[in-house]
Formats: structure tokens, C-alpha cells, sequence
């Protein structure tokens, strides 16, 4: 029987990540990005579409924040929209899911360094990538595709 795929995104308009995760076995990836920002969406189909027996995918939503500038927010906007339509362009289904309600469900701390040691506990085997600060994205999709599984 072939194992079901969890995919988890964390989204971003310059980083983010993706995760992949099944019964016996996982991968991430940086959000595949240009260099002057947006999500190159044939990389990020390709990244879904790489496994066979793909379950759901679970998308972290964003929404606007107090205090954060407009071109930032439209940005991430415009970023989180083309990840949205490669999910339903790749038919398969998919959840969003706030950040507040993945992470307290993973009693994951509020620092900003927690979601890297958190994924690294789970998933030993990538450890070396999530060691940089910058991973934190990667970490991050980690856990939300855990969360999808049910594992929180």
C-alpha cells in the first residue's frame, strides 16, 4: 500500500518553504522564489507534483498585519495568492490553516527560533537542513504538514 503525502507550505513573497512528508519518510525546500520576489509557481507544481499519492496540502494564511507597510503586505498578498492557485491548479486538496492555530496546536514557544529545534527533534534526518537561522521557513513548513497529519 503506497503511503499518503502531506504537503505543508509556509508562505512568503522572497523565502518560504515546502514540505513533504509521508508515512516513513520527508523532504523540504525552500519556496521556490525570483530573485526580485514572487512565487516561480512551475517550480512550486513541480515540487507537489514530484510524488505520486499526494494527499492534501496545508497552506499557512496570511492576512494582513497592524503596523505592517502596504507594497510589504501587497507583496505577500500577490505571493500567497499564486501559491493558492497552484494548489488548485494541481488538484489536489487543500487547507489553510492560520498560524495561531498550528502553532498552538504543536504547543509550539513563541520565540522565534523554536519552530528550528522543534522540526529538528521530528525530523533528525534533515537536520543539517534547518541548522542556518534562515531555515526557521523550512522548519516551518515542516510542522505544518505535521499538523496536517495530526501529529500535533
Amino acid at each position: 500500500m503506497t503511503s499518503k503525502i502531506t504537503i505543508g507550505i509556509d508562505c512568503g513573497y522572497r523565502t518560504g518553504g515546502v514540505a513533504l512528508i509521508g508515512d516513513d519518510w520527508s523532504e523540504v525546500h525552500d519556496l521556490p522564489v525570483y530573485d526580485e520576489g514572487g512565487v516561480d509557481t512551475i517550480a512550486l507544481m513541480d515540487i507537489i507534483t514530484s510524488v505520486d499519492a499526494v494527499d492534501h496540502i496545508y497552506i499557512e494564511r496570511q492576512q494582513a498585519m497592524p503596523k505592517q507597510g502596504v507594497v510589504s503586505m501587497f507583496k505577500l498578498g500577490m505571493a500567497y495568492g499564486q501559491i493558492l492557485a497552484t494548489a488548485y491548479l494541481s488538484r489536489t486538496p487543500f487547507t489553510t490553516v492560520t498560524p495561531v492555530t498550528w502553532k498552538r496546536s504543536m504547543n509550539l514557544p513563541k520565540d522565534k527560533d523554536a519552530a528550528r529545534r522543534m522540526a529538528q527533534q521530528w525530523f533528525p534526518d534533515l537536520a543539517l537542513q534547518l541548522k542556518r537561522k534562515k531555515d526557521e521557513h523550512r522548519a516551518e513548513a515542516l510542522l505544518i504538514a505535521l499538523y496536517g497529519r495530526g501529529k500535533a
